[in-house]
């Protein structure tokens, strides 16, 4: 009983405590703004690396593997990591059911995704200095987000567990399978805090909804449990529906400080003046989304286009429209070849198997002498999980 009266009173205080920087007045804020100033060509040299969106189509590793090598050449002092993945447009939303389905973070069958995206930075990149700028974690996107050391949050930034990989183990009936399967899709938690340095009882229950949590401070830090007998339990509730806010994650060590600006994260950092590099890389990832996003309606047309031409493809119009659909479906191969995130929305299986067997039947009826044998010969059916277009 006290300890939930402690659980309780520590989430109300914290939720109207004030953030950690506090402007008394407007000539504050200037004061402070004016303490870090952008320059040409001086001071600290630093790349801001968008992470918008999506995980498995916004946020995909071979886009940030493409650009490694790009980074590594221009050797910025710094790397900023801007994070704003908001899978509601606030919390009333999220709990009224308001949110996009499309537009959840996924793993689907590309557990291995994040954990590349974590390697490109947390390995690969790791002679550099980097930072997370969160204004937003919600969802799938958090694990990755707790892979970085030093996080710091708007004071809107929620941060949110997922329950998406306990789904491909949550109807498993035989216990002793289902207990495998829960162990090897959550470990994602704790291989991708060990880059952040992260308590993995804290990590994996942003990912377990299983899993107990509860801290104990000592001194500044925080000791995570997997069990209520801490100082604090943190209900379930908490990290899968409200989520940790930007004030109690920096109570609770998660974050290292609330803020208002990419100047606020400069000046904590000791960083009075900065420059910012790589502007090119910069735009190279936010072109991409807007790219795939572009191609993915394209690519929606062209299945249409596909499924009308094949009932039009019969009697005297069948070489025409059989012709039309090879095109059609040729460019809708070439589509998801370049934008594997396409391929994912439209729930076509990775390797396009289905796709060039349609192909392949096109070109088939094409070769007949006659009519087709049955009806518009357009192709196998997409069943079973293909072209449904749910996401």
């Amino acid at each position: 009983m006290i300890k939930q009266y402690v659980s309780l009173l520590l989430g109300t205080l914290l939720s109207v405590a004030p953030v950690s920087i506090t402007f008394a007045n407007d000539d504050n804020i200037s004061s402070w703004a004016d303490a870090v100033t952008e320059t040409e060509d001086r001071g600290t040299s630093v790349l801001i690396i968008p992470m918008s969106g999506q995980t498995l189509t916004d946020i995909r590793a071979e886009v940030y593997a493409d650009i490694q090598e790009d980074i590594k050449a221009l050797n910025p002092d710094l790397i900023i990591i801007e994070i704003d993945c908001n899978e509601g447009k606030d919390i009333f939303y999220q709990q009224m059911g308001w949110i996009d389905r499309q537009e959840i973070g996924e793993f689907s069958g590309m557990a291995e995704n994040l954990p590349a995206v974590a390697k490109v930075f947390r390995l690969h990149l790791k002679d550099i200095e980097q930072i997370a700028f969160v204004k937003d974690s919600m969802g799938a996107i958090t694990p990755l987000t707790l892979s970085w050391e030093k996080i710091y949050m708007t004071p809107t930034a929620r941060l949110i567990g997922t329950t998406k990989l306990a789904e491909r183990y949550l109807n498993i009936s035989d216990e002793n399978v289902r207990g495998k399967m829960r162990s090897a899709w959550t470990n994602m938690g704790s291989i991708l805090g060990d880059f952040g340095k992260r308590d993995p009882d804290l990590t994996l229950a942003f990912v377990d909804p299983e899993r107990l949590l509860s801290g104990t401070w000592k001194g500044k830090h925080v000791d995570w449990f997997n069990h209520t007998q801490g100082d604090f339990p943190i209900n379930p509730y908490l990290i899968f529906r409200s989520g940790f806010s930007a004030t109690l994650a920096e109570e609770l060590g998660i974050s290292e400080a609330t803020v208002h600006s990419l100047d606020d994260v400069l000046l904590l950092n000791d960083i009075r003046e900065y420059h910012i590099v790589g502007e090119e890389i910069t735009k190279e990832l936010n072109d991409y989304v807007i790219k795939w996003r572009s191609n993915l309606n394209k690519a929606k047309e062209l299945w249409g286009d596909y499924q009308q031409q094949s009932k039009w493809a019969t009697g005297n119009e069948r070489v025409r429209w059989l012709v039309k659909n090879k095109n059609t479906i040729k460019s809708l191969i070439g589509i998801c070849k370049k934008y594997p995130a396409v391929v994912f929305r439209m729930r076509f299986d990775p390797k396009l198997k289905r796709l060039n067997d349609i192909l392949e039947e096109i070109e088939r009826e094409l070769r007949k002498p006659s009519g087709p044998t049955r009806g518009g010969g357009g192709g196998p059916s997409m069943g079973g999980g293909g072209g449904k277009m749910s996401r």
